[in-house]
């Protein structure tokens, strides 16, 4: 099992540098099934270059018509984002959009703060709303539409009450996303600008003489007298807080802006999920 494993992902890192060879160290569309034509790659590689100057996050596009065996098309996407060295910041945040035209599937792959932005059920819709483009082998329209509805999922934030989970265990692994309202915000700041009045007119207070000046002769004025030292034991209090449940639905989205899956691919975390066409 470990060296067909080894063997698949030996396939995936040769795929990987043959594309960027090939393409060049900025290419983001691999297409290896040959599904666009080659002006339907400059405008996608131009939407794509858009969509990261206005995002600061990548987007990869991998197609691909041969068999993998029994290597999924989430370790697939995962291994290519992983060893391409994708990703516009320290978190390499992007997502890597896969078509696999042998198996009819097609699947997300969500890195850093793309996990958040893209939920669950972010990811269950935009497959949907794709899929019907795959179907009638209109795979530009389906990869510009992808682009476009990523971008737009970005646009309307963080959903609220969004966490990350364990998609093995279950166990949320963040706290619940918090969004403040627009009132929210101005007792926040109405509360931090009264804090700072207080405080400045304390200290201007301690430093001002008042335009009076004296001598203090701390010699004749002090004295130090030790009159006794002694230790109480009053008591001992134990404080216990109730650690929260994992979600029920193995974290599938219950609950405000629900949820968004995390599983583990090479030492990296990643999101995503997909669907037939």
């Amino acid at each position: 099992m470990k060296r067909k494993l080894s063997i698949t992902l030996l396939m995936i890192w040769a795929l990987v540098m043959v594309c960027a060879s090939a393409l060049g160290e900025d290419a983001r569309i691999f297409d290896r099934a040959d599904l666009l034509t080659s002006s339907e790659e400059a405008q996608l590689g131009e939407l794509i270059a858009q969509f990261q100057e206005d995002t600061g996050m990548d987007f990869v596009v991998v197609t691909s018509d041969t068999a993998h065996g029994d290597t999924s098309q989430q370790t697939i996407a995962d291994e290519f984002y992983d060893r391409g060295g994708f990703g516009l910041d320290e978190d390499n945040s992007g997502i890597l959009y896969y078509i696999d035209m042998y198996e009819r599937w097609h699947y997300l792959s969500t890195t850093g703060a793309m996990i958040d932005y893209m939920t669950d059920a972010r990811i269950d819709s935009a497959i949907e709303q794709c899929k019907s483009y795959l179907s009638r082998a209109q795979y530009a329209d389906a990869v510009s539409s992808m682009i476009t509805l990523v971008r737009k999922n970005i646009q309307k934030g963080i959903p609220e009450g969004q966490y990350q989970y364990d998609v093995i265990t279950g166990e949320r692994l963040t706290a619940r996303h918090k969004v403040l309202t627009s009132g929210e915000l101005l007792v926040v700041l109405a509360a931090g600008l009264i804090a700072w009045l207080i405080f400045s007119r304390v200290v201007k207070g301690q430093y001002e003489l008042k335009g009076q000046t004296y001598e203090y002769s701390f010699r004749e004025n002090s004295k130090v007298a030790i009159v006794d030292r002694q230790d109480n034991y009053l008591r001992t209090t134990t404080t216990r807080t109730r650690k929260p449940d994992p979600p029920r639905n193995n974290g599938g989205g219950g609950g405000f802006g629900g949820g968004s899956g995390v599983h583990t691919s090479g030492g990296t975390s990643h999101g995503g999920g997909g669907g037939r066409f």
